[in-house]
């Protein structure tokens, strides 16, 4: 399958099923397959044929949750960037990468003008907001001069779906070219893993443009849940957001939830009634972290191990591993 059968399925059964809420923003499926739709009549209007990449500077946002399923709709290959990179970091990846057009949110802008002459093949630029750079088109009219109907698209599930850069090995960040074949698989393979269920509602505070957050996102909707993002990590508003909005599963990383325990004075007194699930990883965990947070949460968790080459995960210590180590298998 191409990940975008999944949103368009979900939307024909479950049109006004929630898919995605950030702030006072909200998208239905229906919704989301319009606005991926738009999406990627969009690219494809700027040029872009199935096999080039378009590249992506934000913090999470609701754009970012359709960005993948447009991609996929037109052929066209996403390339997320990490916004904490250094500017020359950037402008390489976007060469590297042979980008033919740039989406940013309005505070990158400035920033990618300061290297506009060293980004390659780019030939459009898109502001998600307002900008007074000159040759940059904002988003939400570019997008709603377009249609939002399905295209046809030419790909089939051994195409790329995304290239990724990734800084695991000495050197300048690599592009690891993710197929929808494999991001299907390990969508199914971790869900199965993790045990997660149908119309569960997903906290997104990772940053989407790693591997991890990614990949949440696309086991979220292959399972028709729904997702509540966050643009940054703030441990106070994390911690609220588990107990007061309906959270049932999130993935962190052990230093996000070093810091919640840390950080946030009635974390212990709060209840969390919905959350059923804590996935983390990315590094390891202190025993004394993970028994502190399964005693506060209350919840189970689940540990996964990866590399963006792989989509994100080989191997999981499941929600059994779990309690068998806090029973009496501590190792």
């Amino acid at each position: 399958m191409r990940i975008h059968e999944w949103l368009d399925y979900i939307a024909l059964q479950k049109p006004e099923r929630e898919f995605a809420t950030q702030g006072a923003r909200t998208l239905t499926y229906a919704d989301a397959r319009k606005a991926a739709n738009r999406l990627a009549h969009a690219l494809r209007a700027s040029g872009l044929r199935p096999g080039d990449r378009f590249a992506f500077l934000a913090k999470n946002c609701l754009e970012y949750s359709y960005l993948f399923f447009a991609g996929s709709k037109c052929g066209a290959v996403p390339v997320p960037l990490n916004y904490r990179l250094a500017t020359p970091e950037l402008a390489y990846i976007v060469k590297d990468a042979t980008a033919k057009l740039v989406i940013a949110q309005s505070e990158y802008v400035s920033l990618l003008e300061s290297v506009r002459t060293d980004l390659g093949a780019v030939t459009a630029f898109v502001s998600i907001g307002a900008t007074a750079a000159p040759g940059w088109k904002e988003y939400d009219s570019w997008v709603e001069a377009c249609p939002d109907s399905d295209l046809e698209t030419p790909t089939d599930d051994g195409a790329d779906l995304y290239q990724m850069y990734t800084s695991g090995t000495t050197g300048r960040p690599k592009g690891a070219i993710l197929t929808h074949r494999a991001v299907t698989a390990n969508a199914q393979q971790l869900r199965i893993a993790i045990e997660t269920g149908t119309e569960e509602r997903v906290l997104i505070v990772a940053p989407l443009y790693h591997a991890a957050a990614a990949l949440t996102l696309f086991g979220t909707v292959l399972s028709g849940s729904s997702l509540l993002i966050q643009e940054d990590f703030n441990p106070v508003e994390v911690v609220r957001a588990l107990s007061e909005e309906r959270i049932t599963r999130t993935t962190l990383v052990p230093a996000m939830i070093q810091a919640c325990l840390l950080m946030v004075p009635d974390i212990a007194a709060r209840k969390y009634p919905e959350l059923k699930l804590i996935v983390y990883g990315a590094s390891p965990i202190a025993s004394e972290t993970l028994r502190r947070a399964i005693e506060v949460f209350g919840c189970d968790f689940a540990q996964g191990f990866g590399m963006t080459e792989t989509t994100a995960v080989l191997t999981v210590l499941t929600r059994d591993d779990h309690r068998r180590a806090m029973d009496d298998r501590p190792e």
